[in-house]
């Protein structure tokens, strides 16, 4: 394992707050996995970094030497992150978006380069919103991409504002041998007994599939768990488990796209930036835009 910024990022919020609950909420984290990254980073230093109690935690000797050389790394990293993002701001030549997964991506860029045709565009893409978030704030990124559940939020750091895209109805993929595949659209129930693939990571997948499935009195029977650009398509046609998607996009062969009757428009894009950054008035509009081509999208070429 080698040390990161994030790391870094996490030993201070679970400093600062004292607690490895409200860290992991700060840091838009689920806790298991804030717990499984304080033990690998434990093993890093060698030594315990928290004392646990009742209340919370509290630093160890060894962590508050840890926790200082942590502040000072972060402090002078965000002073070299405002100095550039300035003075690229003061350039406007560069745009730096940043997401995880969105099926409107595509979209954002091809608008961002169709306002800006002078500009260049730079993407990161990150494990999680948590990771992109970091990021937006430290200046690293000016936009961030976010595709959330309106049910089930991302919590999201202060001092970021957010403009909606569009809001849609979630998905499922299957094969296109599976029997449910000939109906122009499926339920909930009827995937009662099916075998399912869930996201990896930090972004609580599989706490959205759980949520989604509970009110209709069952509990996905989750067999795979693959990262988010993980070979979802070729899974489900291999060994016809099947998965939520996000609302309109590419199929891949041997793979079909059906909607989930009965659910509202659960799935929401958003763009995420600094309200203060050089970019934030364009950001209105340009999520309006990309809505709009993304309808378009839908128009041209609806769900089979």
């Amino acid at each position: 394992m080698q040390l990161e910024l994030h790391h870094l990022r996490a030993l201070r919020a679970v400093g600062a707050t004292g607690s490895l609950n409200r860290a992991a909420e700060k840091l838009s984290l689920p806790q298991p996995a804030l717990s499984r990254q304080l033990r690998r980073l434990e093993n890093l230093f060698g030594g315990s970094l928290f004392d646990r109690h009742c209340s919370g935690v509290r630093p160890t000797a060894l962590g508050r030497v840890v926790l200082r050389h942590a502040d000072e790394i972060l402090d002078y990293c965000a002073a070299i992150h405002g100095d550039i993002a300035r003075r690229r701001d003061r350039q406007a030549g560069t745009i730096r978006l940043g997401w995880t997964v969105s099926g409107v991506a595509d979209l954002l860029m091809e608008e961002v380069r169709r306002r800006f045709p002078s500009i260049g565009v730079e993407v990161t893409v990150g494990d999680s919103f948590g990771q992109v978030a970091g990021q937006l704030l430290a200046g690293e990124i000016d936009v961030a991409l976010m595709h959330e559940l309106t049910g089930m939020p991302r919590p999201r750091p202060s001092g970021l504002a957010v403009q909606r895209i569009v809001d849609e109805r979630p998905h499922i993929l299957l094969s296109d041998v599976h029997p449910l595949a000939r109906q122009p659209a499926v339920t909930l129930p009827e995937l009662r007994d099916e075998r399912w693939i869930a996201v990896a990571g930090s972004d609580s997948s599989i706490a959205v599939l759980h949520r989604l499935c509970r009110p209709f009195g069952f509990t996905p029977d989750i067999v795979h768990h693959l990262p988010a650009y993980g070979p979802h398509s070729e899974v489900i046609r291999h060994d016809g488990s099947i998965a939520i998607a996000q609302g309109w996009g590419p199929v891949a062969e041997g793979t079909v796209r059906r909607p989930i009757a009965g659910l509202p428009r659960l799935s929401r894009h958003s763009l995420v930036y600094r309200p203060d950054g050089f970019w934030a008035r364009q950001m209105p509009e340009l999520a309006r835009a990309v809505g709009r081509a993304h309808q378009a999208r839908i128009d041209a070429d609806p769900p089979a």
